[in-house]
């Protein structure tokens, strides 16, 4: 329940927010958190323990423990007690099957614990080892905390900032804003960074916050998490104000949805106005611990009982409870009825930055703690996180006088005292071992409330001191921090065309197309194609390589980097060339659209383009030609239009005449359209008239309006990837790097009209020469199947059983239909009418060779 207006809450009454828990509308004010609105609405149970099961609650309220992980807006593992409220959140339970209050794996608690004992996967599931998969699995499934979704994308845009300073402060409590205002006295250029709220910053020192330090490494390097920026501060000197951490007891019924810690009840009371219980049971062994009972009281909580270990040690601790419930609290031989059990022992110095960093850690017996005692060369420690402790009581090992079962010791990851005890006795008795064999310490929190605890469980075990024990390895990250924060800003390349916002626009799914963007398709591809063949269509294809070449030697540059002619090419006319390597292999095709005696205008593919540009650049520095190459690509637009009424359309918006005899197939003209000026290309690789305009990348989204606008009465519609898939396969048309490889050559793929073999030299010849004589031993053909079924690229093409070749393009085609492909087969296999089978979904499918284009194969429809 809200508690009437607290002396500096952090939620402002007046701004009201509500967000979601599994549907159900929760209430709740600025400045609170998911976890302090969710209690204020009545709820106590936030978790289910890692391993059994048991209902949990909040304990620390300062993201210390696992006790509160949720998922929020589909990212898991949040510790919601610090997570902020923020209107529309939609918050869901993890690790439950069913609800948090009535959980089928809570079985494992009631049944499963004796057959459950720790490390009992070692023993039990070795054999036999082909099974170990299948266990593996299974205790994967039914363990563990939230669920990564695998599809999931990045929703933060993370950066990193360099940032260098005199003295950096860790920590805002009292000892670190003291150390930050006496570092700024005396001239130093202060950070302090504090992972607690937003607040203003005292005159002379820079605060951030909520941030979090991650570690300290050399050169006086601190990654500093503040959501998300990931600062690397460099610091001249460090001072560590990290406080102390409040340690659990370990007594039976210790994780008893109830049982918080000291902090954890006063920051509900304090910070957020809620009242944590009604009837509470006090055991405290510290002075800062102790004053919770002042808020508890000033709350309207009962405190049935109060005991100061300092003043009275206790030799049993016990938590009774109903549903996972605190119900009643037994101190030896004392009970009292209560639903609130505020208990700590010792505080423990937060050192791990100083371990990390190379500092030395020694157990302190009038502490109970361990403590730094020689720090790292430019960093110090105040306050809490350097031993100021004051009067402290040390704890027993555990509060357990009958040896039950449930005294956790390790809430995380549910490892309890008789854990521990049997792990030593299987011979686990260094403090490393007995991590590993029972994952003490190895849960979210890291060993915040559980390290000090097991060492003092491990000392007594072995009849020894804790110093003897010693502590696990300090390894950052101090606390948890995102990969895509350590990732940094996403640096996956994105091209994006001038048109790309129009086609988000209109719904299109995006693609990738090398590292370009390009729409798949606008909701319906099929029809998308049907648009083209019976109207008019338009598709961006801005991302076309687009080189000028132009010089004196420009003509016979070309004629020795392609294999089919150019020199015979007029002005004004365009010609399809395929690129080979030295080795007559395939890399890369495209136009070449002759502008003047010593200009010529090349297309490449759209993921060839920078390959293409590096290929012309590096053979005219081999041969020393008078030419220069251009690269234009994402200077310049292109939109293909393509159908029945390409030429109606294309006749309203230009001056010139687009008549069939003023402008013939495989045409160049230069031209205004809508008054931008274009190079106009006549071609048709879509299968329809179509012509391909190419013009200033600036006017791309005026363009695109203006052909969309003026030919709204003539059907035109935007087409996408999928439906020129469909379009180019129905004219037999290959895709470089679809329909073939780093071995295609042009003999092979069933282009050998390209090559001129005529023609003094070109790159490839030779080897192109020597193909030829020796045969090809395989051919690329186009196919159709016999019943409509369509075979998935890659498929196997088989001949009396065994693999023959392999479809690489294949499409059902509404226009023709049925279902049309290329493939690649044995030469005996490629003529006109051969039969032969494909593998489709485990079944043997008939196809018959095509080869000639499955549409229009005359062509009179593309130069109509």
């Amino acid at each position: 329940m809200r508690l009437p207006p607290q002396p500096g809450e952090r939620i402002d009454r007046s701004r009201g927010l509500t967000f979601s828990f599994h549907g159900r509308p929760v209430p709740a004010f600025a400045g609170d958190t998911i976890g302090s609105a969710l209690f204020a609405s009545g709820r106590r149970v936030f978790s289910r323990s890692f391993k059994y099961h048991r209902p949990r609650g909040l304990l620390c309220c300062s993201g210390g423990c696992a006790n509160c992980m949720m998922t929020v807006d589909g990212t898991p593992n949040v510790r919601v007690c610090v997570e902020p409220a923020r209107d529309g959140a939609v918050v869901e339970a993890q690790n439950v099957i069913g609800s948090l209050e009535h959980d089928l794996m809570s079985v494992v608690d009631h049944l499963g614990r004796p057959f459950t004992p720790v490390g009992f996967y070692y023993r039990t599931m070795i054999r036999p080892r082909r099974l170990w998969p299948y266990y593996e699995r299974f205790l994967r499934n039914v363990a563990g905390l939230g669920r990564i979704d695998k599809h999931g994308r990045r929703t933060v845009r993370t950066d990193t900032e360099h940032r260098r300073v005199e003295c950096l402060v860790i920590g805002g409590g009292i000892s670190g804003m003291r150390a930050a205002a006496d570092a700024a006295a005396r001239g130093e250029r202060v950070l302090l960074v504090d992972e607690g709220p937003p607040r203003a910053a005292p005159e002379g020192f820079e605060l951030l916050a909520p941030a979090r330090a991650i570690g300290i490494y050399e050169g006086g390097l601190v990654p500093v998490d503040a959501g998300s920026v990931l600062y690397r501060v460099r610091a001249g000197r460090i001072v560590v104000a990290t406080g102390a951490l409040e340690q659990p007891l370990v007594f039976p019924g210790n994780d008893l949805v109830g049982v918080m810690l000291p902090d954890g009840a006063r920051r509900l009371i304090r910070d957020f106005a809620v009242k944590p219980g009604e009837r509470a049971v006090v055991v405290v062994a510290d002075d800062r611990a102790l004053e919770t009972v002042g808020y508890l009281r000033s709350a309207g909580v009962e405190v049935a009982a109060l005991v100061d270990l300092r003043e009275r040690p206790l030799e049993e601790i016990r938590a009774v409870g109903r549903q996972g419930r605190v119900r009643s609290v037994q101190l030896d031989d004392s009970s009292f009825d209560c639903d609130l059990l505020v208990a700590a022992g010792a505080p423990q110095p937060a050192y791990s930055l100083l371990a990390q960093a190379g500092g030395a850690i020694a157990y302190d017996p009038a502490k109970g703690s361990f403590v730094p005692t020689a720090l790292p060369l430019g960093t110090e420690a105040t306050g809490r996180a350097g031993g100021e402790l004051g009067s402290v009581a040390v704890p027993r090992a555990s509060y357990d006088r009958g040896g039950g079962e449930k005294a956790f010791v390790c809430l995380c990851e549910d490892v309890a005292e008789k854990d521990l005890k049997r792990a030593h006795a299987e011979g686990f008795d260094s403090l490393e071992l007995a991590k590993r064999y029972t994952t003490v310490t190895m849960g979210p929190c890291q060993g915040r409330l559980c390290h000090l605890a097991s060492v003092r469980l491990c000392a007594r075990e072995e009849g020894t001191d804790e110093k003897a024990i010693g502590t696990t390895t300090a390894r950052p990250p101090w606390a948890p921090v995102k990969l895509g924060l350590l990732a940094g800003r996403d640096q996956e390349t994105a091209k994006l065309t001038a048109i790309h916002h129009r086609h988000e626009e209109a719904g299109a799914q995006m693609m990738w197309t090398g590292a370009w963007r390009r729409p798949y398709s606008y909701g319906d591809a099929p029809a998308e194609a049907a648009n083209v063949h019976e109207a008019v269509g338009v598709i961006d294809v801005s991302t076309l390589g687009k080189l000028l070449v132009l010089g004196a030697d420009a003509t016979v540059f070309l004629e020795r980097l392609y294999p089919n002619r150019f020199g015979d090419l007029k002005v004004g006319r365009v010609r399809y060339g395929v690129l080979s390597n030295d080795a007559g292999r395939i890399i890369d095709d495209g136009t070449i659209a002759r502008l003047g005696e010593d200009r010529f205008y090349v297309t490449t593919t759209s993921t060839g383009s920078e390959g293409v540009f590096e290929w012309f650049e590096w053979w005219n520095a081999v041969w020393k030609l008078d030419v220069e190459i251009v690269n234009l690509t994402g200077a310049l637009a292109a939109v293909n239009v393509a159908g029945p009424q390409a030429r109606e359309l294309l006749g309203r918006l230009t001056a010139i005449d687009v008549s069939r005899e003023a402008f013939a197939y495989l045409d160049a003209q230069q031209a205004d359209v809508a008054a931008v000026p274009c190079l106009i290309l006549r071609i048709g690789f879509v299968g329809e008239l179509g012509y391909e305009l190419h013009f200033p990348s600036l006017h791309g989204e005026y363009l695109w309006d203006t052909l969309l606008e003026r030919g709204a009465d003539l059907g035109v519609k935007p087409f996408g990837l999928e439906a020129q898939r469909i379009l180019r396969l129905e004219k037999q048309h290959i895709i470089v790097g679809q329909d073939t490889d780093s071995e295609s050559d042009l003999l092979a793929a069933n282009m050998p009209w390209l090559v001129k073999f005529e023609k003094d030299d070109f790159v490839g010849k030779w080897a192109l020469e020597h193909r030829r004589d020796q045969g090809n031993r395989e051919q690329l053909v186009g196919f159709e199947m016999a019943n409509g079924a369509v075979p998935p690229e890659g498929a196997q093409v088989v001949r009396g059983g065994r693999p023959a070749g392999r479809v690489t393009s294949s499409r059902w085609s509404a226009r023709l239909n049925k279902a049309v492909g290329l493939a690649w087969l044995p030469p005996e296999l490629a003529q006109e009418d051969a039969e032969f089978e494909i593998r489709v979904g485990g079944q043997l499918e008939r196809a018959r060779v095509r080869l000639r284009p499955f549409f229009d194969p005359e062509g009179e429809r593309l130069r109509a």
